[in-house]
C-alpha cells in the first residue's frame, strides 16, 4: 500500500511540475508584460515613443556599477524553455541592448559571457561607451534581473543532478518599491 501512495504522489508531483514551466520571475512581476514584443523592431525605433514592459535575455558583453546604478550592456538571446529555461544561444548577431538597473548586483553576476534576463520597460536610446567606441543602445530599465554565472557557456551545458539539483551558480534581484 505505501509504494502505491508513493508512486501516486511522485506521479502528481512530476505531473504539476511538467505543467508549470520553470520560471525565475515572480508572478506580479510578470503582470502586463508584452509576450508579442518584437525586440528587431524597437532596436531599430530612434524615438522610443512608446514604452512597454518587457522581458528580454541575452549574455553580458560589459557591466559598469556607479553607486546604486548598474549599466549593463547585453548582447540579445532568444529565451527558450528546453532544453534549459533561459537565454540561448543561436548563434546570430540579434544586436544588443542596454539594462539599467537601480540597486547593487554582485560582482561575479555582471561578468562578461554570462546570461541574464530582465523584466522592465522599454525607453529612449542613449549613448553609452564600449570598448571605448560611443554608441547608442536602447535602454530597458529593469524591474528585476535574474542571472546565470555561466562564463560564457550555454545554460543546458551544466548537468543536472537528481530531485533537480543544478550545479549552476543562479541570482535573482528586483527593485525593492517602497509599500504606500
Amino acid at each position: 500500500m505505501r509504494a502505491i501512495i508513493s508512486l501516486l504522489i511522485l506521479s502528481l508531483a512530476m505531473a504539476s511540475a511538467c505543467a508549470h514551466p520553470y520560471k525565475v520571475f515572480p508572478s506580479k512581476v510578470m503582470e502586463d508584460v508584452d509576450r508579442n514584443f518584437d525586440f528587431s523592431r524597437w532596436r531599430m525605433m530612434t524615438d522610443g515613443s512608446e514604452s512597454k514592459k518587457v522581458q528580454l535575455g541575452g549574455r553580458i558583453v560589459q557591466s559598469h556599477a556607479s553607486g546604486d546604478t548598474v549599466t549593463i550592456v547585453v548582447g540579445q538571446l532568444p529565451i527558450v524553455d528546453y532544453p534549459a529555461y533561459g537565454p540561448k544561444d543561436n548563434g546570430k548577431n540579434n544586436g544588443d541592448f542596454v539594462i539599467i538597473y537601480q540597486g547593487q548586483i554582485e560582482r561575479p553576476d555582471l561578468q562578461p559571457g554570462n546570461r541574464i534576463m530582465a523584466v522592465g520597460t522599454t525607453h529612449p536610446p542613449k549613448v553609452i561607451t564600449v570598448n571605448d567606441l560611443s554608441r547608442s543602445f536602447p535602454i530597458v530599465m529593469a524591474q528585476c534581473l535574474h542571472f546565470w554565472n555561466t562564463q560564457g557557456r550555454d545554460i543546458a551545458d551544466f548537468p543536472f543532478y537528481e530531485a533537480g539539483y543544478v550545479t549552476l551558480r543562479q541570482e535573482t534581484v528586483c527593485v525593492s518599491t517602497p509599500t504606500p
